[in-house]
Protein backbone atom coordinates (compact mmCIF):
# COMPACT_ATOMS: atom_id res chain seq x y z
CA UNK A 1 0.00 0.00 0.00
CA UNK A 2 1.43 3.37 -1.01
CA UNK A 3 1.97 6.24 1.41
CA UNK A 4 1.81 8.82 -1.39
CA UNK A 5 -1.74 10.08 -1.94
CA UNK A 6 -2.02 11.66 -5.38
CA UNK A 7 -4.52 14.29 -6.38
CA UNK A 8 -7.48 13.40 -8.60
CA UNK A 9 -6.98 14.76 -12.10
CA UNK A 10 -9.01 14.69 -15.25
CA UNK A 11 -10.34 18.25 -15.20
CA UNK A 12 -10.58 19.60 -18.76
CA UNK A 13 -8.75 22.81 -19.61
CA UNK A 14 -6.41 22.82 -16.58
CA UNK A 15 -2.73 23.41 -17.13
CA UNK A 16 -0.76 23.07 -13.87
CA UNK A 17 2.52 24.74 -13.01
CA UNK A 18 5.13 21.95 -13.23
CA UNK A 19 6.54 22.45 -9.74
CA UNK A 20 5.68 21.39 -6.20
CA UNK A 21 5.23 23.89 -3.38
CA UNK A 22 6.56 22.36 -0.18
CA UNK A 23 5.29 23.33 3.29
CA UNK A 24 7.49 25.38 5.61
CA UNK A 25 8.58 23.06 8.41
CA UNK A 26 10.96 23.90 11.24
CA UNK A 27 13.42 21.03 11.67
CA UNK A 28 15.79 20.20 14.50
CA UNK A 29 16.35 23.89 15.30
CA UNK A 30 17.94 23.18 18.69
CA UNK A 31 20.77 21.43 16.83
CA UNK A 32 20.89 23.80 13.86
CA UNK A 33 21.05 26.87 16.11
CA UNK A 34 23.97 25.46 18.10
CA UNK A 35 22.19 25.00 21.44
CA UNK A 36 23.07 21.32 21.87
CA UNK A 37 26.31 19.35 21.62
CA UNK A 38 25.70 16.12 19.68
CA UNK A 39 28.23 13.36 20.35
CA UNK A 40 28.44 10.80 17.50
CA UNK A 41 29.35 7.08 17.51
CA UNK A 42 27.37 5.96 20.55
CA UNK A 43 24.99 3.01 20.45
CA UNK A 44 23.26 2.58 23.82
CA UNK A 45 24.23 4.65 26.87
CA UNK A 46 26.67 7.49 27.38
CA UNK A 47 28.17 8.31 30.77
CA UNK A 48 28.76 12.00 31.51
CA UNK A 49 31.23 12.13 34.39
CA UNK A 50 31.47 15.12 36.74
CA UNK A 51 34.41 15.81 39.07
CA UNK A 52 33.81 18.29 41.87
CA UNK A 53 35.65 19.73 44.84
CA UNK A 54 33.83 20.85 47.98
CA UNK A 55 33.83 24.59 48.66
CA UNK A 56 34.67 26.66 51.77
CA UNK A 57 37.51 24.30 52.65
CA UNK A 58 39.93 26.46 54.61
CA UNK A 59 40.80 25.53 58.21
CA UNK A 60 43.21 26.75 60.81
CA UNK A 61 46.80 25.82 59.93
CA UNK A 62 48.57 23.07 61.95
CA UNK A 63 52.10 21.73 61.58
CA UNK A 64 50.94 18.17 60.96
CA UNK A 65 47.31 18.01 59.71
CA UNK A 66 45.34 15.02 60.90
CA UNK A 67 41.97 15.93 59.41
CA UNK A 68 41.07 17.01 55.90
CA UNK A 69 39.38 20.22 54.87
CA UNK A 70 36.89 19.01 52.31
CA UNK A 71 36.72 16.33 49.68
CA UNK A 72 36.32 15.51 45.99
CA UNK A 73 33.48 13.64 44.33
CA UNK A 74 32.89 11.94 41.01
CA UNK A 75 29.27 11.72 39.93
CA UNK A 76 27.60 10.88 36.66
CA UNK A 77 24.64 11.48 34.46
CA UNK A 78 23.63 9.18 31.63
CA UNK A 79 22.36 9.73 28.12
CA UNK A 80 20.10 6.83 27.15
CA UNK A 81 19.75 6.53 23.39
CA UNK A 82 16.37 5.55 21.99
CA UNK A 83 15.77 3.63 18.75
CA UNK A 84 13.51 5.26 16.19
CA UNK A 85 12.60 4.74 12.56
CA UNK A 86 10.97 6.63 9.69
CA UNK A 87 9.45 4.34 7.04
CA UNK A 88 7.08 4.86 4.10
CA UNK A 89 6.41 3.14 0.77
CA UNK A 90 5.27 4.17 -2.70
CA UNK A 91 4.87 2.85 -6.23
CA UNK A 92 6.37 5.27 -8.78
CA UNK A 93 4.46 3.63 -11.63
CA UNK A 94 0.94 2.98 -10.27
CA UNK A 95 0.72 6.00 -7.96
CA UNK A 96 1.18 8.53 -10.76
CA UNK A 97 0.05 6.95 -14.04
CA UNK A 98 -3.25 8.89 -13.96
CA UNK A 99 -1.60 12.17 -13.00
CA UNK A 100 0.02 15.10 -14.82
CA UNK A 101 2.81 14.02 -17.15
CA UNK A 102 5.60 15.57 -15.07
CA UNK A 103 4.58 13.20 -12.23
CA UNK A 104 4.95 10.10 -14.41
CA UNK A 105 7.55 7.47 -13.57
CA UNK A 106 10.90 7.53 -15.35
CA UNK A 107 12.46 4.65 -17.30
CA UNK A 108 11.15 1.29 -18.51
CA UNK A 109 8.03 -0.05 -16.88
CA UNK A 110 9.92 -2.96 -15.31
CA UNK A 111 12.41 -0.58 -13.69
CA UNK A 112 10.33 2.55 -13.22
CA UNK A 113 11.54 5.17 -10.72
CA UNK A 114 10.11 8.43 -9.41
CA UNK A 115 10.26 11.51 -11.58
CA UNK A 116 13.06 13.88 -10.47
CA UNK A 117 10.49 16.46 -9.35
CA UNK A 118 8.64 14.05 -7.05
CA UNK A 119 11.84 12.41 -5.78
CA UNK A 120 13.28 15.76 -4.68
CA UNK A 121 10.01 16.62 -2.94
CA UNK A 122 10.02 13.23 -1.16
CA UNK A 123 13.61 13.69 0.01
CA UNK A 124 13.11 17.29 1.14
CA UNK A 125 9.85 16.74 3.01
CA UNK A 126 11.07 13.49 4.60
CA UNK A 127 14.23 15.17 5.89
CA UNK A 128 12.28 18.06 7.40
CA UNK A 129 9.72 15.70 8.93
CA UNK A 130 12.53 13.71 10.58
CA UNK A 131 14.16 16.91 11.83
CA UNK A 132 10.88 18.20 13.24
CA UNK A 133 10.28 14.92 15.12
CA UNK A 134 13.84 14.98 16.50
CA UNK A 135 13.18 18.52 17.74
CA UNK A 136 10.03 17.37 19.55
CA UNK A 137 11.90 14.46 21.10
CA UNK A 138 14.69 16.75 22.33
CA UNK A 139 12.23 18.68 24.47
CA UNK A 140 9.02 16.65 24.83
CA UNK A 141 10.22 13.05 24.55
CA UNK A 142 8.74 10.75 27.20
CA UNK A 143 9.23 6.98 27.21
CA UNK A 144 5.94 6.68 29.13
CA UNK A 145 3.97 8.54 26.46
CA UNK A 146 1.21 6.78 24.53
CA UNK A 147 2.31 8.69 21.42
CA UNK A 148 4.65 6.53 19.34
CA UNK A 149 6.57 9.49 17.92
CA UNK A 150 7.38 10.78 21.43
CA UNK A 151 8.09 7.61 23.45
CA UNK A 152 11.42 6.74 21.84
CA UNK A 153 13.51 8.59 24.44
CA UNK A 154 13.13 11.06 27.32
CA UNK A 155 13.50 14.73 26.45
CA UNK A 156 14.76 17.65 28.50
CA UNK A 157 11.40 18.64 29.99
CA UNK A 158 10.94 15.20 31.56
CA UNK A 159 14.58 15.14 32.69
CA UNK A 160 14.25 18.61 34.25
CA UNK A 161 11.07 17.55 36.07
CA UNK A 162 12.78 14.42 37.43
CA UNK A 163 15.79 16.51 38.60
CA UNK A 164 17.62 13.31 39.54
CA UNK A 165 20.49 15.16 41.28
CA UNK A 166 18.15 17.51 43.12
CA UNK A 167 20.21 20.57 42.21
CA UNK A 168 18.34 22.14 39.28
CA UNK A 169 17.49 25.82 39.76
CA UNK A 170 13.80 26.31 38.99
CA UNK A 171 11.48 29.31 38.65
CA UNK A 172 7.70 28.89 38.69
CA UNK A 173 6.10 31.26 36.20
CA UNK A 174 2.69 30.84 37.81
CA UNK A 175 0.84 31.06 34.50
CA UNK A 176 1.33 31.79 30.84
CA UNK A 177 4.08 34.10 29.64
CA UNK A 178 2.83 37.36 28.14
CA UNK A 179 4.36 40.53 26.79
CA UNK A 180 3.45 42.14 30.12
CA UNK A 181 5.34 39.66 32.33
CA UNK A 182 8.04 37.99 30.24
CA UNK A 183 10.84 40.40 31.17
CA UNK A 184 10.00 40.09 34.88
CA UNK A 185 10.13 36.28 34.61
CA UNK A 186 13.45 36.40 32.79
CA UNK A 187 14.88 38.70 35.44
CA UNK A 188 13.78 36.18 38.09
CA UNK A 189 15.69 33.49 36.22
CA UNK A 190 18.77 35.70 36.15
CA UNK A 191 18.47 36.17 39.91
CA UNK A 192 18.30 32.39 40.39
CA UNK A 193 21.48 31.75 38.41
CA UNK A 194 24.67 31.41 40.53
CA UNK A 195 26.97 34.41 40.17
CA UNK A 196 29.92 32.24 39.13
CA UNK A 197 27.97 31.03 36.10
CA UNK A 198 26.81 34.53 35.18
CA UNK A 199 30.38 35.81 35.33
CA UNK A 200 32.30 33.00 33.64
CA UNK A 201 30.04 31.14 31.22
CA UNK A 202 28.70 32.04 27.79
CA UNK A 203 25.05 31.59 28.75
CA UNK A 204 21.84 31.99 26.75
CA UNK A 205 18.12 32.21 27.30
CA UNK A 206 16.45 29.39 25.34
CA UNK A 207 12.81 30.19 24.57
CA UNK A 208 9.99 29.00 22.31
CA UNK A 209 9.31 30.63 18.96
CA UNK A 210 6.13 32.28 20.27
CA UNK A 211 7.74 33.47 23.50
CA UNK A 212 10.53 35.16 21.54
CA UNK A 213 7.88 37.33 19.88
CA UNK A 214 6.33 38.10 23.26
CA UNK A 215 9.74 39.49 24.24
CA UNK A 216 9.82 41.66 21.11
CA UNK A 217 6.33 42.90 21.92
CA UNK A 218 7.43 43.71 25.47
CA UNK A 219 10.16 45.97 24.07
CA UNK A 220 7.96 47.71 21.52
CA UNK A 221 6.55 51.12 22.24
CA UNK A 222 2.81 50.45 22.24
CA UNK A 223 2.08 54.05 21.26
CA UNK A 224 3.78 53.53 17.89
CA UNK A 225 0.97 51.72 16.15
CA UNK A 226 2.93 50.77 13.03
CA UNK A 227 5.57 48.93 15.05
CA UNK A 228 9.32 49.38 15.06
CA UNK A 229 12.33 47.17 14.50
CA UNK A 230 13.66 46.40 17.95
CA UNK A 231 16.94 44.91 16.72
CA UNK A 232 18.85 46.36 13.80
CA UNK A 233 20.51 42.98 13.35
CA UNK A 234 21.87 40.00 15.21
CA UNK A 235 20.41 38.18 18.20
CA UNK A 236 18.02 39.78 20.74
CA UNK A 237 19.42 40.12 24.26
CA UNK A 238 18.39 40.77 27.83
CA UNK A 239 21.06 42.21 30.14
CA UNK A 240 23.59 41.34 27.44
CA UNK A 241 22.53 37.66 27.35
CA UNK A 242 21.45 36.26 23.96
CA UNK A 243 17.88 34.99 23.55
CA UNK A 244 17.60 32.07 21.13
CA UNK A 245 14.34 30.42 20.05
CA UNK A 246 13.83 26.75 19.23
CA UNK A 247 11.28 23.96 19.66
CA UNK A 248 11.02 24.15 23.45
CA UNK A 249 7.26 24.38 24.18
CA UNK A 250 5.62 27.72 24.83
CA UNK A 251 5.74 29.00 28.43
CA UNK A 252 8.94 27.05 29.15
CA UNK A 253 12.40 28.59 29.24
CA UNK A 254 15.94 27.73 30.27
CA UNK A 255 18.99 29.81 31.08
CA UNK A 256 22.46 28.32 30.96
CA UNK A 257 25.44 27.41 28.82
CA UNK A 258 23.78 25.98 25.73
CA UNK A 259 26.09 25.54 22.74
CA UNK A 260 27.61 22.86 20.53
CA UNK A 261 30.83 22.42 22.52
CA UNK A 262 31.85 19.66 24.92
CA UNK A 263 31.30 22.13 27.76
CA UNK A 264 27.64 22.73 26.91
CA UNK A 265 25.16 21.91 29.66
CA UNK A 266 22.88 20.36 27.02
CA UNK A 267 24.33 17.16 25.56
CA UNK A 268 23.05 14.59 23.07
CA UNK A 269 24.36 11.38 21.57
CA UNK A 270 23.69 9.54 18.33
CA UNK A 271 25.26 6.74 16.32
CA UNK A 272 25.99 8.89 13.25
CA UNK A 273 24.80 12.38 12.38
CA UNK A 274 24.14 11.09 8.86
CA UNK A 275 21.50 8.68 10.20
CA UNK A 276 19.01 11.53 9.85
CA UNK A 277 19.46 11.16 6.09
CA UNK A 278 16.89 9.23 4.08
CA UNK A 279 17.42 6.01 2.10
CA UNK A 280 15.24 5.36 -0.96
CA UNK A 281 15.42 1.92 -2.58
CA UNK A 282 13.33 -0.79 -4.23
CA UNK A 283 11.63 -3.19 -1.80
CA UNK A 284 12.97 -6.19 -3.70
CA UNK A 285 14.27 -6.99 -7.18
CA UNK A 286 10.94 -8.15 -8.62
CA UNK A 287 8.82 -5.41 -7.00
CA UNK A 288 7.51 -2.12 -8.36
CA UNK A 289 7.33 -0.74 -4.82
CA UNK A 290 9.98 1.45 -3.19
CA UNK A 291 10.61 2.37 0.45
CA UNK A 292 11.75 5.55 2.18
CA UNK A 293 13.61 4.78 5.40
CA UNK A 294 15.73 6.32 8.13
CA UNK A 295 16.83 4.50 11.30
CA UNK A 296 18.16 6.62 14.15
CA UNK A 297 19.60 6.29 17.65
CA UNK A 298 19.35 9.48 19.68
CA UNK A 299 19.15 10.67 23.28
CA UNK A 300 19.71 13.80 25.39
CA UNK A 301 20.77 14.76 28.91
CA UNK A 302 21.80 17.88 30.81
CA UNK A 303 25.04 17.93 32.81
CA UNK A 304 24.91 20.25 35.84
CA UNK A 305 21.52 21.28 37.19
CA UNK A 306 23.22 23.73 39.54
CA UNK A 307 24.40 25.70 36.49
CA UNK A 308 20.99 25.78 34.78
CA UNK A 309 17.76 27.64 35.49
CA UNK A 310 14.49 26.11 34.27
CA UNK A 311 11.41 28.28 34.16
CA UNK A 312 7.91 26.87 33.69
Amino acid sequence: MSDITPITTGATGIKPVPSLNLPIVLGAETIKRGLLNVRPRYMDKVELLKFKSSQDSFMAPVSTPTITSGDYSITNRQIVLGDMQFYRTYNPLRDFQGQYDFFWAQGQLTSATLSPLVKKAVLDTSATAIGANIEKLIWEGDTASATASLNRTDGFLKLFTADSDGDLNTIAFGGALTAANIITKMEAMLAAMPSAVLETENIKFVVSYKDSFKYYEALRDATITKGINIMDGGVPRLAGIPIVSCGIPENKMILGRCDNSNDSNLQAATWMDQDRGVLIDRLQANSEDFFIKATIKFGVQYVNGSELVFGS
